[in-house]
């Protein structure tokens, strides 16, 4: 070696461009949100409750409903609506730390803002995993039926599907509004979306058009179809609807919000 060239150079060390793992930021994030007292009101106090009192002890919860009965249905509504109360609601708590300069410590970061909306929404969806697997247990334990295990586990899955408008829109909510009232103006939001969206109680007439073009009736139809088959119950009867329309419906909910997070991604770093 020709010594004008120096001694060697150690060997290469890790690339600039490497990013850190997500994990443990993501486990953390699930930690912090499962002690929130309001997380626990929010996504299980509340749907819980409304099943136990609607699902349980209404005399017509034993009556034959498609593949299971009332009973069951109510329980996959409820957790349907729970886990877009959960991710909304965590995601909706970004408000709080973006206001806190949070989203300007993480665009300092190797994986940035990218990262930071990453881990909120896998939390929210990972999150939303608790309060519908206590309503499944519930409604288990409660008289919920379904014909076959085959209708218990479509139907617990397709009570997953909200996660993922909602917990899009949760961030779309923390970064446009105030951070004082994010959380309680997502919460409150996803339950009038609840109402509209035919799962609280039977619309029918205009209420039930306008039902077709609210966020949370296509993923809640779809999380029914396993045990309702193309029924949906109204205030007047039932209707059979074709699933393209839930689909779509869910489709774009999630385009629009996604496009909404976008457009605001720059608001995470400004200062308010």
């Amino acid at each position: 070696m020709n010594p004008a060239q120096g001694a060697p150079r150690p060997g290469p060390g890790p690339a600039p461009s490497e990013r850190p793992s997500l994990i443990p930021y993501l486990l953390c994030e699930l930690r912090t949100t499962i002690l929130r007292a309001d997380t626990i009101i929010f996504i299980v106090v509340i749907p819980l409750g409304m099943y136990l009192l609607f699902g349980t002890m209404a005399s017509y919860s034993d009556v034959d409903a498609g593949r299971g009965n009332v009973n069951a249905v109510i329980m996959i509504n409820m957790a349907a609506f729970s886990a877009a109360m959960a991710a909304t609601t965590v995601a909706g708590s970004s408000a709080v730390e973006l206001a806190g300069g949070w989203g300007r410590q993480m665009g300092l970061t190797p994986g940035g803002m990218r990262a930071y909306y990453l881990v909120k929404s896998a939390a929210g969806v990972l999150l939303s995993l608790v309060p519908t697997t206590l309503l499944f247990g519930a409604g288990a334990i409660m008289g919920a039926r379904c014909d076959t295990p085959l209708v218990w586990i479509n139907s617990f899955l397709g009570c997953l599907l909200p996660t993922i408008p909602f917990s899009l829109y949760g961030l779309a909510i923390g970064m446009w509004f105030p951070s004082q009232g994010a959380v309680g103006t997502a919460a409150a939001s996803v339950t009038v979306w609840a109402f509209l969206s035919n799962i609280f109680m039977p619309l029918s007439g205009a209420l039930l058009t306008i039902a077709r073009y609210t966020p949370l009736y296509g993923a809640a139809t779809l999380a029914q179809r396993p045990i309702m088959g193309d029924v949906i119950n109204t205030a007047t009867g039932v209707v059979h609807e074709s699933p393209w329309i839930q689909v779509t419906n869910l489709v774009a909910w999630t385009l629009i919000i996604a496009a909404v997070c976008l457009l605001s991604r720059r608001r995470a770093t400004a200062r308010r």
